[in-house]
C-alpha cells in the first residue's frame, strides 16, 4: 500500500484490494466501499486521486476514450 504516496490514483485502479473488487461486483468489496464512501465523502486518499486524474468516483469504471476513427 503506498501509504507516502497518498495521491496514487493508479493504486486504486489497479492495486486496491476493495476498490478493484468493488468495481468487479464482489458483494463485500461493494458494501465496505459504501460505507468508505459515504463516512470519508468521497473515499480514500487514492480514490480522492482517481477522481480528479479520471473523472470517476472509486465505484465506477473510468470510461472509454473514444477512438480516432481508424480501423
Amino acid at each position: 500500500m503506498p501509504i507516502f504516496h497518498p495521491n496514487d490514483p493508479e493504486y486504486c485502479e489497479y492495486g486496491c484490494p476493495i476498490c478493484t473488487r468493488a468495481r468487479r461486483g464482489v458483494p463485500w468489496a461493494v458494501a465496505v466501499q459504501k460505507a468508505e464512501l459515504a463516512l470519508t465523502l468521497g473515499g480514500c486518499p487514492w480514490g480522492r486521486a482517481r477522481r480528479r486524474k479520471y473523472g470517476v468516483t472509486p465505484d465506477q469504471p473510468i470510461p472509454v476514450s473514444p477512438t480516432d476513427g481508424s480501423i
